[in-house]
Protein backbone atom coordinates (compact mmCIF):
# COMPACT_ATOMS: atom_id res chain seq x y z
CA UNK A 1 0.00 0.00 0.00
CA UNK A 2 1.40 3.16 -1.29
CA UNK A 3 0.12 7.03 -0.12
CA UNK A 4 1.03 9.77 -1.49
CA UNK A 5 1.63 12.85 0.96
CA UNK A 6 0.76 16.18 -0.48
CA UNK A 7 2.15 19.54 1.70
CA UNK A 8 0.97 22.28 1.69
CA UNK A 9 -3.23 23.01 2.17
CA UNK A 10 -3.29 26.30 -0.17
CA UNK A 11 -3.23 25.00 -3.79
CA UNK A 12 -5.95 23.39 -4.71
CA UNK A 13 -4.48 23.23 -8.36
CA UNK A 14 -1.93 20.50 -7.31
CA UNK A 15 -4.11 18.86 -5.67
CA UNK A 16 -6.25 18.65 -9.00
CA UNK A 17 -3.03 17.82 -10.34
CA UNK A 18 -1.92 14.55 -8.47
CA UNK A 19 -5.41 12.94 -8.54
CA UNK A 20 -5.57 13.50 -12.44
CA UNK A 21 -1.91 11.62 -12.61
CA UNK A 22 -3.38 8.79 -10.33
CA UNK A 23 -6.47 8.60 -12.29
CA UNK A 24 -4.30 7.91 -15.79
CA UNK A 25 -1.54 5.90 -13.81
CA UNK A 26 -2.90 4.40 -10.58
CA UNK A 27 0.17 4.76 -8.98
CA UNK A 28 -1.06 5.66 -4.96
CA UNK A 29 -3.52 3.58 -3.02
CA UNK A 30 -4.17 6.56 -0.93
CA UNK A 31 -3.66 10.24 -1.76
CA UNK A 32 -3.74 12.66 1.64
CA UNK A 33 -2.39 16.56 2.65
CA UNK A 34 0.02 17.60 5.09
CA UNK A 35 -0.18 21.22 6.43
CA UNK A 36 0.93 22.59 9.48
CA UNK A 37 -1.89 25.22 10.26
CA UNK A 38 -4.04 23.00 13.10
CA UNK A 39 -7.58 24.60 11.63
CA UNK A 40 -7.01 22.94 7.93
CA UNK A 41 -6.65 19.56 9.71
CA UNK A 42 -9.52 17.45 8.76
CA UNK A 43 -10.93 19.76 6.12
CA UNK A 44 -11.28 18.35 2.51
CA UNK A 45 -10.22 19.73 -0.36
CA UNK A 46 -11.14 18.13 -3.77
CA UNK A 47 -12.18 14.81 -1.84
CA UNK A 48 -8.64 14.64 0.01
CA UNK A 49 -8.30 14.93 3.53
CA UNK A 50 -5.97 17.05 5.67
CA UNK A 51 -4.68 14.81 8.00
CA UNK A 52 -2.19 16.68 9.81
CA UNK A 53 1.24 18.02 9.53
CA UNK A 54 4.20 17.61 8.20
CA UNK A 55 5.73 15.82 11.05
CA UNK A 56 3.48 12.73 10.35
CA UNK A 57 6.58 11.84 7.58
CA UNK A 58 8.81 11.13 10.62
CA UNK A 59 6.48 7.73 10.98
CA UNK A 60 5.95 6.49 7.27
CA UNK A 61 7.37 3.28 6.79
CA UNK A 62 10.42 2.95 4.21
CA UNK A 63 8.79 1.66 0.66
CA UNK A 64 5.03 2.79 1.78
CA UNK A 65 4.96 6.51 0.56
CA UNK A 66 5.89 9.32 -1.28
CA UNK A 67 6.03 13.07 -0.73
CA UNK A 68 4.78 16.44 -3.39
CA UNK A 69 5.90 19.78 -2.30
CA UNK A 70 2.26 21.92 -3.07
CA UNK A 71 4.16 25.05 -1.51
CA UNK A 72 4.82 27.30 -4.39
CA UNK A 73 3.15 31.10 -3.82
CA UNK A 74 7.31 31.92 -3.62
CA UNK A 75 10.50 30.14 -4.46
CA UNK A 76 11.65 31.28 -0.99
CA UNK A 77 8.71 29.44 0.93
CA UNK A 78 8.94 25.88 -1.61
CA UNK A 79 12.70 26.06 -0.94
CA UNK A 80 12.35 25.95 2.64
CA UNK A 81 9.51 23.64 3.17
CA UNK A 82 11.55 21.38 0.73
CA UNK A 83 14.54 21.58 3.15
CA UNK A 84 12.10 19.90 5.87
CA UNK A 85 11.19 17.58 3.78
CA UNK A 86 14.30 16.04 2.51
CA UNK A 87 15.48 15.72 6.27
CA UNK A 88 12.13 12.98 6.64
CA UNK A 89 13.89 11.10 4.33
CA UNK A 90 10.55 10.56 2.66
CA UNK A 91 10.96 9.90 -1.28
CA UNK A 92 9.67 13.01 -3.83
CA UNK A 93 7.26 11.98 -6.14
CA UNK A 94 7.22 14.24 -9.10
CA UNK A 95 3.89 15.36 -10.70
CA UNK A 96 3.81 15.80 -14.24
CA UNK A 97 0.38 16.18 -15.97
CA UNK A 98 0.22 13.23 -18.64
CA UNK A 99 -1.40 15.47 -21.29
CA UNK A 100 2.32 17.43 -21.22
CA UNK A 101 4.92 16.11 -23.84
CA UNK A 102 8.37 15.74 -21.91
CA UNK A 103 10.23 13.81 -24.86
CA UNK A 104 13.52 15.19 -24.70
CA UNK A 105 13.72 16.98 -21.12
CA UNK A 106 15.63 15.94 -18.06
CA UNK A 107 14.08 16.96 -14.85
CA UNK A 108 15.47 16.28 -10.98
CA UNK A 109 12.89 15.24 -8.07
CA UNK A 110 10.09 16.99 -6.44
CA UNK A 111 8.75 18.74 -10.07
CA UNK A 112 5.03 20.20 -10.74
CA UNK A 113 3.96 20.14 -14.50
CA UNK A 114 0.77 21.71 -15.06
CA UNK A 115 -1.93 21.09 -17.76
CA UNK A 116 -1.31 23.19 -21.39
CA UNK A 117 2.61 23.82 -20.00
CA UNK A 118 4.41 23.61 -23.40
CA UNK A 119 8.44 21.81 -22.72
CA UNK A 120 10.67 22.55 -25.31
CA UNK A 121 13.29 19.55 -26.39
CA UNK A 122 16.58 19.78 -24.50
CA UNK A 123 15.11 21.19 -21.52
CA UNK A 124 16.82 20.72 -18.14
CA UNK A 125 14.74 21.41 -15.12
CA UNK A 126 16.38 21.10 -11.89
CA UNK A 127 14.69 19.65 -8.45
CA UNK A 128 12.41 21.78 -6.66
CA UNK A 129 10.92 23.36 -9.75
CA UNK A 130 7.78 24.47 -10.14
CA UNK A 131 6.13 24.94 -14.47
CA UNK A 132 2.19 25.99 -14.07
CA UNK A 133 -0.39 25.85 -16.68
CA UNK A 134 -0.27 27.83 -19.50
CA UNK A 135 3.16 28.63 -19.85
CA UNK A 136 6.08 28.11 -22.15
CA UNK A 137 10.12 27.31 -21.73
CA UNK A 138 11.56 27.12 -24.44
CA UNK A 139 14.00 24.98 -26.16
CA UNK A 140 17.39 24.01 -24.95
CA UNK A 141 16.50 26.61 -21.50
CA UNK A 142 17.81 25.39 -18.42
CA UNK A 143 16.28 25.97 -14.94
CA UNK A 144 18.44 25.56 -11.57
CA UNK A 145 17.11 24.17 -8.53
CA UNK A 146 13.68 25.78 -7.15
CA UNK A 147 12.65 27.59 -9.92
CA UNK A 148 9.05 28.66 -10.17
CA UNK A 149 7.46 29.32 -14.09
CA UNK A 150 4.45 31.38 -13.05
CA UNK A 151 0.70 30.60 -15.29
CA UNK A 152 1.03 31.76 -18.60
CA UNK A 153 4.43 33.14 -18.42
CA UNK A 154 6.84 32.59 -21.54
CA UNK A 155 10.69 31.23 -21.27
CA UNK A 156 12.15 31.52 -24.92
CA UNK A 157 15.01 29.16 -26.39
CA UNK A 158 18.11 28.84 -24.16
CA UNK A 159 16.76 31.21 -21.55
CA UNK A 160 18.94 30.20 -18.08
CA UNK A 161 17.69 30.72 -14.86
CA UNK A 162 19.29 30.59 -11.35
CA UNK A 163 18.14 28.62 -8.30
CA UNK A 164 15.47 29.89 -6.97
CA UNK A 165 14.35 32.54 -9.66
CA UNK A 166 10.56 33.06 -9.90
CA UNK A 167 8.73 33.98 -13.06
CA UNK A 168 5.48 35.75 -12.66
CA UNK A 169 2.32 35.45 -14.55
CA UNK A 170 2.21 36.17 -18.51
CA UNK A 171 5.96 37.59 -18.17
CA UNK A 172 8.34 37.20 -20.86
CA UNK A 173 11.73 36.66 -21.49
CA UNK A 174 13.74 36.93 -24.23
CA UNK A 175 16.01 33.85 -26.09
CA UNK A 176 19.07 33.44 -24.21
CA UNK A 177 18.70 35.51 -21.31
CA UNK A 178 20.70 34.67 -17.79
CA UNK A 179 18.74 35.39 -14.54
CA UNK A 180 20.67 35.14 -11.42
CA UNK A 181 19.74 33.07 -8.55
CA UNK A 182 16.71 34.22 -6.13
CA UNK A 183 15.67 37.00 -8.98
CA UNK A 184 12.35 37.62 -9.37
CA UNK A 185 10.76 38.87 -12.83
CA UNK A 186 7.25 40.52 -12.08
CA UNK A 187 4.16 39.46 -13.38
CA UNK A 188 3.86 40.77 -17.16
CA UNK A 189 7.38 41.90 -16.87
CA UNK A 190 9.51 41.16 -20.12
CA UNK A 191 13.21 40.09 -19.47
CA UNK A 192 15.05 41.71 -22.38
CA UNK A 193 18.71 41.16 -20.94
CA UNK A 194 20.72 39.65 -18.29
CA UNK A 195 19.78 39.75 -14.81
CA UNK A 196 21.76 39.74 -11.50
CA UNK A 197 21.03 37.74 -8.75
CA UNK A 198 18.55 38.86 -6.22
CA UNK A 199 16.95 41.75 -8.19
CA UNK A 200 13.15 42.26 -9.07
CA UNK A 201 12.62 43.21 -12.42
CA UNK A 202 9.66 45.21 -13.70
CA UNK A 203 7.58 46.40 -16.37
CA UNK A 204 7.95 46.55 -20.42
CA UNK A 205 10.54 46.71 -20.67
CA UNK A 206 11.93 45.46 -17.42
CA UNK A 207 14.10 47.54 -15.31
CA UNK A 208 15.32 46.71 -11.71
CA UNK A 209 13.42 47.88 -8.79
CA UNK A 210 15.27 46.57 -6.10
CA UNK A 211 18.04 43.80 -4.50
CA UNK A 212 18.09 41.66 -1.79
CA UNK A 213 20.36 42.64 0.97
CA UNK A 214 21.34 39.36 2.54
CA UNK A 215 20.80 35.58 1.54
CA UNK A 216 17.65 34.12 1.04
CA UNK A 217 18.84 30.71 1.74
CA UNK A 218 19.51 31.72 5.36
CA UNK A 219 16.49 33.16 5.32
CA UNK A 220 14.55 29.91 3.68
CA UNK A 221 15.64 27.76 7.10
CA UNK A 222 13.68 30.09 9.64
CA UNK A 223 10.58 30.08 7.32
CA UNK A 224 7.24 28.81 8.56
CA UNK A 225 5.02 26.63 6.45
CA UNK A 226 2.06 28.66 6.92
CA UNK A 227 2.08 31.35 3.84
CA UNK A 228 0.85 35.00 3.92
CA UNK A 229 -2.61 35.64 3.44
CA UNK A 230 -1.85 37.69 0.38
CA UNK A 231 0.57 38.00 -2.56
CA UNK A 232 1.03 38.86 -6.53
CA UNK A 233 0.60 36.23 -8.55
CA UNK A 234 -0.29 33.45 -5.78
CA UNK A 235 -1.88 30.18 -7.10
Amino acid sequence: MKTLYLCGAGNSEGVRLALTINRKESRWDHIVILDDDPQKHGRFILGVQVVGSLDLLASVPPGCGEVANLVARTALKRWSVRRRLLAYGVPFASLIHPEVDISGVTFGRDILIYQHADIGPEVSIGEGSVVFMGSAVGHESKLQEGCIVAPHAVINARVELGDGVYVGSNAALLPEVKVGAWATIGAGTMAMRNVPAGATLLGVPGIIVCQLPCSPIEAASTEPLQEPAALPSAV
